[in-house]
């Protein structure tokens, strides 16, 4: 994760010494979800969060139409899933919320309309969490990320960020979708199945443009 972040910085630095960068900040909701396949049906646990960041945007062409687009977020999110298999089916219905950092790094193409600028953007997002709790029956104990036990999660997933973007007078609003492509459990028993995290995320911004 260090090394992306690094990498990030390292792109923007050398984009920006021959294009004019504008940065901007944007907030919003995000409604997260856990997706996993329970006796071949699809089951999403879901719950609602937040997410600050601070992002760019790097021009990459000379009419301004494509874009690079990093941004690094705070999300605040989560979901819940089944566990323990028995013999009468997952006998755990766990739910989780937890804070994660969230690196995408967008491609954006932009149409403009007037005073109104229209951006269609994706690419990957890296996540990086840190800390949480769990419910699980009558417990509620710490998420501890990185360790292989039964009711913790991995801490690093990556997925696919697609979205859009208006703009009009630096003000933007944005509404992006990530799809997680990593399993999210620690550790997985016979007859459990992979566990995905999914974002939506509605944002109001600004861009602090010249």
């Amino acid at each position: 994760m260090r090394k992306i972040l690094l990498l990030c910085v390292a792109c923007m630095a050398l984009l920006s010494a021959r294009a004019q960068v504008a940065f901007g900040v944007r907030a919003g909701g995000a409604y997260s979800s856990l997706i996993q396949k329970v006796n071949d049906r699809a089951e999403a646990g879901s719950r609602f969060g937040f997410s600050v960041a601070g992002v760019a945007d790097i021009p990459l062409s000379a009419n301004k139409r494509w874009s690079l687009r990093p941004e690094l977020a705070l999300v605040h999110q989560g979901g819940a899933y089944y566990s323990d298999q028995d013999l009468h089916g997952m006998a755990l219905h766990n739910k989780c919320w937890y804070y994660s950092l969230q690196v995408p790094v967008n491609v954006a193409y932009t149409f403009r309309f007037t005073d109104i600028f229209l951006s269609v953007f994706a690419g990957p997002s890296f996540d990086w969490s840190f800390y949480g709790k769990m419910k699980s029956r009558e417990t509620n104990p710490d998420l501890h990320f990185g360790i292989s036990e039964e009711k913790d999660l991995k801490p690093c997933d990556m997925g696919i960020n697609i979205g859009l973007t208006v703009e009009c007078n630096k003000f933007f609003l944005s509404l992006s979708s990530i799809c997680g492509v990593i399993d999210r459990r620690a550790t997985k028993r016979e007859g459990e199945t992979s566990v995905y995290q999914n974002n939506v995320t509605l944002s109001v911004g600004y861009f602090f443009r010249r």
